[in-house]
């Protein structure tokens, strides 16, 4: 998708205005007893410091900016949260594959059958797990987003090129994906096939979608022993509590009711993304519901 058209500045500011959640923080009161100081003693009398009393405030942090290149979208559906794109998966003419808004909802229905542009639409939207809101100052510590797989090459239908090998994901393994406020990179730790069934496997159901939020390192271990036991790929991408995730899943066609998802983790501050390298993880877990050869 090309990138929006300039548009007048102070329409653009008020719409950044309306745009940004509001949020309030109370100023704190603190209030200090200060020394008491003796003064000399004159004509018997005993003269005290009078008690003052200093007050500490503290100022709210301000509200991040939405960034200008966004602010058109938001204007024209304001469940517009961000922007995914790829730039290693593209055509003939290097034009991305994916290169998409990214819508959130009040539940992950509504954007099944509908465009960006809220129009009746087969192949839908890319859209985000509903369950914790992506605002200016939060969001899930892994974010899901989903995307039908479309016969015709759009939408998350490329992210099925992963299955192809190893040399797909160590060309395409930086994935965009932008909030309204902050640009952000991420490198792929895992591709896998998974049923969302628990006939479909031996093993016990992995739900990766509800794992939205690392509350303990429990969680987070869950989480990443479940991804790195199957996927397609090992690296030497470093993971731990405390990172940020990303997860893309899309509808896979190799058993019914099965999915292909590809999960990368945040760039860290000051991080060398060009050293990472991949190769074929022989002993991962394939779903009993099917059998094949890569």
């Amino acid at each position: 998708m090309n990138q929006a058209k300039p548009i007048n500045k102070t329409a653009l500011f008020l719409a950044a205005v309306m745009a940004l959640s509001v949020f309030t923080a109370c100023s704190k009161q603190i209030d200090e007893e200060p020394e008491v100081t003796e003064g000399t003693t004159v004509a018997t009398e005993v003269t005290t410091a009078p008690t003052t009393t200093t007050e500490a405030t503290t100022e709210p942090e301000p509200e991040p900016e939405m960034l200008e290149k966004y602010v058109e979208y938001y204007e024209l559906n304001n469940d517009f949260v961000g922007w995914i794109s790829i730039p290693g998966l593209t055509d003939s003419s290097g034009d991305m594959y994916i290169d998409y808004p990214v819508v959130q909802a009040d539940d992950n229905s509504e954007y099944l059958e509908l465009s960006f542009e809220r129009e009746k639409s087969s192949a839908g939207c890319i859209y985000a797990d509903y369950k914790v809101p992506i605002t200016a100052k939060s969001h899930a510590d892994n974010i899901t987003l989903y995307g039908h797989s479309m016969a015709n090459g759009t939408y998350f239908r490329h992210l099925l090129d992963y299955k192809n090998g190893v040399d797909v994901v160590q060309d395409s393994y930086i994935i965009n994906f932008d909030t309204l406020w902050e640009e952000n990179q991420y490198v792929i730790v895992a591709c896998f096939l998974i049923g969302i069934y628990e006939w479909q496997d031996s093993e016990p159901l992995f739900e990766y979608y509800k794992c939205r939020n690392f509350d303990t390192e429990e969680d987070y271990n869950y989480f990443y022993e479940n991804i790195m036991l199957r996927t397609y790929y090992n690296s030497n991408v470093e993971c731990e509590y405390g990172d940020e995730f990303l997860t893309l899943s899309t509808c896979a066609y190799d058993f019914d009711d099965s999915r292909w998802v590809v999960v990368a983790r945040k760039v860290r501050e000051g991080e060398d993304t060009s050293g990472y390298t991949y190769e074929k993880n022989s002993s991962r877990h394939k779903p009993d519901s099917v059998s094949y050869n890569y």
